[in-house]
């Protein structure tokens, strides 16, 4: 009775050793049962991304996530619905290698751009950019490196903090804009989003001298 005993609690050991080596291997494989949907990774972070995406075959997510907005020969994105982009890098494999998310500031169609500056009271001064600053302006800013800010009711830095600078960029004669703000920090807002700009640099803008910004930092 005892070596019976003795025998079935190691296979019941043996068993449950098994059920939980496949567990960990069914929800760490690369298996498109187990990969996010678009809507559970726009709310991840850059790092979760790729600890979950890396990886994975470029036609697994095709499948999943349908076919990408863009595509390029070695990256393909998707919208998140917010502005945002996620976009995935692959190898010569096919393989996901680098994720990213970025915002879409500009268009690819940008025709026009105009530019207000303001700051604390002062008047506004509003400038039509050219054909080169718009190309100027637009590579500063996809080399802009945003975090997304979640905000309660009341607790967005313009409800909190008084004065400040603004750019607002008009885009196309009004089908987009967005700001580029300094008020306790630097930020973003588009669409009713709150980004913050951890890589903060003024924007390639040459205002006429009666209306340069003196500086866009705190202590100004």
């Amino acid at each position: 009775m005892k070596r019976y005993r003795k025998v079935f609690g190691m296979t019941a050991a043996l068993a449950a050793l098994v059920c939980a080596a496949w567990f960990c291997i069914y929800h760490n494989r690369k298996s498109s049962d187990n990969l996010p949907d678009l809507k559970s990774i726009s709310v991840m972070s850059e790092a979760e991304i790729n600890e979950i995406v890396c990886g994975y075959k470029r036609n697994q997510l095709s499948y999943i996530w349908k076919n990408p907005d863009k595509t390029a020969e070695n990256a393909d994105m998707w919208s998140l619905g917010d502005d945002r982009y996620l976009q995935i890098n692959y190898n010569s494999n096919d393989k996901a290698v680098v994720c990213s998310i970025f915002v879409e500031l500009f268009p690819a169609d940008t025709k026009t751009v105009k530019v207000s500056y303001s700051a604390g009271t002062a008047a506004e001064t509003e400038i039509e950019l050219t054909r080169q600053e718009i190309t100027d302006v637009m590579d500063w800013a996809s080399s802009l490196d945003l975090e997304l800010q979640d905000y309660e009711e009341g607790e967005a830095p313009n409800q909190v903090y008084a004065g400040g600078e603004a750019y607002l960029f008009d885009i196309n004669n009004g089908e987009g804009s967005f700001s580029y703000l300094w008020i306790n920090n630097y930020y973003i807002y588009k669409t009713g989003e709150w980004y913050l700009v951890k890589n903060p640099t003024l924007p390639p803008i040459d205002f006429i001298p009666a209306a340069l910004p003196a500086s866009f930092h705190p202590g100004s």
